[in-house]
């Protein structure tokens, strides 16, 4: 039998191969008792921290130019609205109240597919009160961001050992600038946990395969266990973990039993949180993937989802050609599995049948694995002409395949990179802030909510709930997809997540005290509406409210 071993924690990154910044500054907190080590560091590694500094900085203005003045003079702070449904089941978590969407149901509901996640959320909701707590979530995903970066650099050393290549800048600086895992990580997705937990996850494997130190696998592991609870269909990224460690198996009965005792170690994860699921919400999946999948035919979602994905390539062609060309040109195991990350992200995004948003957010953590083949296929490319292979001629081509590639990327982002534009979605969430805030000053707690947007009016309004679009709604989640064209944008005919409505259900049915519209894809309840819901302004802010109900302050409604 195999027993875990005592790791010390800085053995996490090694000392093979010594040379990247990460590693550097750890050891350089036991250098500083002798200040010439430790400035001699600092030196060698500047053009990293500088690189840090600057994107901290850039973050830090991001968050800011996020935020929003309220109408009650305050300054709130905005996750994306999905993410803010993940921070209602934090709040009430940390509050006691339990992980549920809705305080007091008796029938659980698990709305979140980021369980670990939306634990971090909880340490930040426990600590701080609701507006600071949101700042605290934004403030993690620069941590987030600049880990992934430092991961990558750590993979790239063991493809590429050459400490003294320039490339190690430009791939640090192309993590940095890539948008979409900077907004979905500012803006409190789990998109930059997963792409931080995944980038551990891949370099303790290419450690452990190289060494067969132990330590490494049991890291590697842990690592792909957390991404499992960051995101469950992480679990494609494990498996093609082990899948590439398999060749180690020939080294004896030993590496066997250890091989086994790591995937035990990562299956306790899976079992672990399907038996919580189970015994707590009363299922064996969550509720989300009910309302994505189920329901919907293979063949739809695989053409909803080709639709979805053509722009994507379109955007990265030219950093997806120089990778394969790499890959072609200088195969290896390592890069095959680097490549292969990457395109299961793709696949699996296409299974789904897209996303509702396209800034590509299944992809984002694995992208930091294609811009390393992608520089590696840069170099592998100009091999083909010795003339440019030596001095400063290499890297400037480098660098100026690297502007391309990014430029391609980010693109269509330019304007929200810049902050001369708000985040994607950014100014309706500051619209349901006002709503929510205005829901708390004419409605009493016992008022009821229906929404489409199931975030950020639920968490700042902290009012009983009904999610319209069913994340949090089994009911809903049951129901058969609308394929009828109605519920259509991006490529997908049938968007996942937002193709399962009743609104007869919802609001004649349920009749929620506050409403946010009546209308979506095929059913339209607005003649409805205007008999039994009063339309009122408060602030400016325009409000559906069930006529004479007891919850509402009609008195400061007629005031305003």
């Amino acid at each position: 039998m195999v027993f875990l071993p005592q790791i010390p924690f800085f053995g996490i990154w090694g000392r093979a191969g010594r040379g990247p910044w990460l590693n550097d500054v750890i050891e350089g907190f036991y250098a500083m008792r002798h200040k010439a080590t430790f400035t001699n560091r600092m030196k060698q590694n500047w053009l990293f921290i500088l690189l840090s500094a600057l994107f901290a900085i850039w973050a830090l203005a991001f968050i800011y130019h996020s935020s929003y003045a309220a109408i009650d003079d305050r300054r709130y702070f905005n996750l994306f609205d999905d993410a803010m449904i993940s921070m209602r089941y934090a709040w009430n978590f940390s509050h006691g109240r339990g992980l549920v969407w809705n305080a007091g149901d008796a029938n659980r509901v698990e709305g979140y597919t980021n369980l670990l996640m939306t634990l971090m959320m909880s340490a930040a909701t426990f600590l701080f009160e609701k507006r600071y707590a949101v700042l605290a979530v934004q403030l993690t995903g620069i941590f987030f961001v600049l880990g992934s970066a430092f991961f990558t650099l750590r993979i790239f050393h063991i493809v590429n050992p050459n400490k003294n290549n320039p490339v190690k800048y430009f791939l640090f600086a192309a993590v940095l600038l890539y948008y979409p895992l900077n907004y979905w990580s500012l803006m409190g997705m789990e998109t930059g946990m997963l792409a931080f937990l995944l980038g551990a996850g891949v370099l303790f494997s290419f450690k452990y395969a190289d060494t067969l130190d132990q330590s490494h696998l049991w890291w590697m592991s842990l690592c792909f266990g957390l991404a499992f609870l960051t995101r469950n269909d992480s679990l494609l990224f494990a498996a093609l973990a082990f899948l590439f460690l398999l060749p180690t198996l020939k080294n004896g009965r030993k590496s066997i039993s250890l091989f086994l005792a790591a995937g035990l170690l990562y299956s306790t994860f899976v079992l672990g949180q399907t038996a919580f699921r189970y015994f707590y919400y009363g299922e064996i999946v969550p509720n989300t993937y009910t309302l994505k999948l189920v329901g919907m035919p293979l063949l739809e979602r695989l053409r909803n989802g080709w639709g979805f994905i053509q722009p994507f390539l379109k955007e990265t062609s030219f950093v997806l050609l120089l990778a394969l060309i790499g890959l072609l040109l200088k195969f290896s195991r390592q890069k095959l599995y680097l490549f292969t990350l990457f395109l299961t992200s793709m696949l699996y995004q296409i299974y789904v049948g897209g996303d509702p948003w396209n800034y590509w957010r299944i992809m984002a953590p694995t992208m930091p694995f294609l811009f390393i083949l992608f520089f590696e296929g840069c170099a592998d490319a100009l091999r083909f002409f010795p003339k440019l292979t030596t001095g400063p001629a290499s890297s400037i081509i480098i660098l100026t395949f690297a502007l391309c590639g990014l430029y391609l990327a980010d693109s269509r982002f330019l304007r929200e990179m810049t902050l001369s534009a708000l985040p994607y979605d950014n100014g309706a969430t500051h619209k349901q802030t006002d709503i929510a805030i205005a829901i708390n000053e004419l409605t009493d707690e016992n008022a009821t909510i229906g929404v489409f947007w199931a975030g950020t009016i639920p968490y700042y309004a902290d009012r009983p709930a009904i999610d319209f679009l069913g994340k949090s709604d089994p009911y809903i989640a049951n129901l058969p997809p609308d394929l009828s064209g109605q519920m259509s944008w991006l490529g997908m005919n049938s968007v996942p997540g937002h193709n399962k409505y009743d609104l007869n259900y919802s609001i004649k049915t349920l009749m929620p005290t506050y409403v946010q519209e009546f209308e979506v894809g095929s059913q339209n309840l607005n003649e409805w509406g205007a008999e039994h819901y009063v339309n009122v302004k408060y602030e400016g802010i325009r409000l559906y409210l069930l006529k004479d109900s007891p919850h509402v302050d009609w008195d400061k409604v007629r005031r305003h």
